[in-house]
């Protein structure tokens, strides 16, 4: 819900503030004016993890690395899911909001509109997915750490695309919520690390039918319970 509010109100400011753009705008020339032949490269390697090729192997890896260690029917489908989904929301929003490019990049006018940035959707929602498919089983700080490395490359694809002047601030920022926001929507559909399709509503169901199963005589006393 907090991902989808702050990409609708972006996509809004976007259409009709330009105090927005002007923000935008006073951001965009600093990677230029910076950029260095290393830093070039640094910036290309970074950003490529947002790219459909890489993704798309990384996909791959985890899912033939966690087949072999925990299989699941569900595995496939959740991370097509995650992996496609996210593709096709960002590609509908771009298309809806139709934002021009920044001009400091001449490449930047030939890769379509702008906002949301498909580069740092695609990273927050695929890594949050690899986190959450990696860590199944494993002890609480190897999950924090792979939580936190998928923060990471999506916050450092989303750093790479503004200052290699591809996008302005606000894609990104729109490109995090929506990648996030949509793994969230495909981690509750899924009940997170159960990998089970429509799990969170079985329990729900199963928890109502037996609270309603329980006679009064057997229910918690609610002042013992408070």
């Amino acid at each position: 819900m907090v991902g989808g509010v702050i990409l609708g109100v972006l996509a809004m400011l976007v259409r009709s503030n330009s105090g927005l753009l002007r923000f935008d705008r006073s951001i965009a020339p600093w990677g230029e004016e910076h950029m260095t032949a290393a830093a070039q490269r640094t910036l290309d390697f970074v950003t490529s993890f947002g790219s459909t090729e890489v993704i798309v192997g990384f996909t791959i890896g985890v899912f033939v690395i966690e087949m072999i260690r925990r299989p699941s029917r569900w595995l496939p489908v959740f991370l097509i899911a995650v992996t496609i989904g996210q593709t096709l929301m960002s590609t509908f929003v771009k298309e809806l909001v139709d934002r021009v490019r920044p001009t400091a990049n001449p490449i930047a006018h030939t890769l379509g509109p702008s906002f949301p940035s498909g580069h740092t959707t695609g990273a927050a929602a695929c890594f949050a997915a690899f986190a959450l498919v990696l860590g199944r089983g494993r002890s609480r700080n190897v999950q924090s750490v792979l939580a936190g490395a998928a923060v990471f490359i999506a916050i450092a694809v989303a750093a790479s695309r503004v200052l290699l002047g591809v996008h302005w601030l606000s894609d990104v920022i729109g490109g995090l919520a929506l990648g996030w926001g949509w793994f969230a929507l495909c981690s509750i559909a899924f009940g997170g690390r159960l990998l089970r399709l429509g799990a969170p509503v079985e329990a729900a169901t199963r928890l109502s039918e037996e609270a309603g199963r329980t006679p009064a005589s057997d229910a918690p006393d609610p002042v013992h319970r408070a």
